[in-house]
């Protein structure tokens, strides 16, 4: 035997369909619609110049690579290292004798 449907029911039914008839027209026009906003983001973010700064920067890199080879590269992230190792113990030994100067002084 079949159940029949009250009239709440048969309410509460409509406004669920309801719902999924808009939830699925909205999915439809995200699917026609997604496509041409990200294509046109896209469009917008490569036509847009980045800040002045960025583009300065970006050339010096380039040219300084364009400049040097991979031994040069090389040389100079030795040097680098060296400089930070140096830097490093340059400050522990200034840090140190400050330390030194206060414990002597009364």
């Amino acid at each position: 035997m079949e159940k029949q449907l009250t009239l709440p029911e048969l309410d509460n039914l409509k406004e669920v369909d309801e719902l999924v008839k808009s939830e699925i027209e909205s999915l439809r026009q995200f699917i026609e619609n997604e496509p041409t906003r990200r294509r046109d983001a896209e469009i917008e973010r490569m036509q847009t110049l980045p800040a002045p700064d960025e583009i300065l920067t970006v050339r010096r890199e380039k040219e300084f690579f364009d400049r040097l080879s991979k031994g040069e590269l090389r040389n100079e992230h030795r040097h680098q290292a060296t400089n930070g190792v140096l830097f490093v113990f340059l400050s522990v030994s200034i840090l140190a004798t400050c330390l030194w100067i206060y414990r002597l002084l009364p």
